[in-house]
């Protein structure tokens, strides 16, 4: 912040704030940008109602799988079959540093009205993969 004088002869200060003002519009801009990237990822569906985690803290999910209630796969807005979901989680694993499978987390936000035959596949196909943690998405209830 910078501190001008107005007039030559007078004491009062003025404060310039252009620069907050820039960073009050970047700071809107990070947030519609975020609240975007959040839709991109989560499909419409109708979660499961269950309690769930009382974590403070919750782990960043690195890819999020959206089964629907017609079986299908969804991830960032794109149907997918098995196939691609395995080179998708394969490009995760490249990804890490690591390289470690067992490090990579995933959300998996199945519909209430799926069939759990739909859910298993894509379950046993992580667990294949060697996914070390999958989370499974739900609503609180009311």
């Amino acid at each position: 912040m910078r501190l001008v004088r107005r007039k030559a002869d007078s004491n009062e200060f003025g404060i310039v704030v252009t620069s907050m003002l820039d960073i009050n519009f970047l700071l809107i801009m990070f947030f519609i940008m975020t609240a975007h990237f959040q839709r991109e990822t989560s499909a419409m569906l109708n979660l499961p109602q269950e309690q769930g985690e009382k974590e403070t803290q919750p782990d960043e999910a690195g890819l999020v799988i959206n089964v629907r209630a017609n079986g299908e796969i969804v991830v960032s807005g794109i149907v997918i079959d098995l196939a691609e979901l395995r080179r998708r989680v394969d490009a995760q694993v490249a990804n890490l540093a690591a390289g470690d499978a067992k490090s990579l987390k995933l959300m998996v936000r199945a519909d209430r009205d799926a069939r759990s035959a739909d859910l298993n596949r894509v379950v046993s196909l992580l667990h294949e993969q060697g996914v070390g943690t999958i989370r499974i998405a739900t609503e609180i209830p009311i």
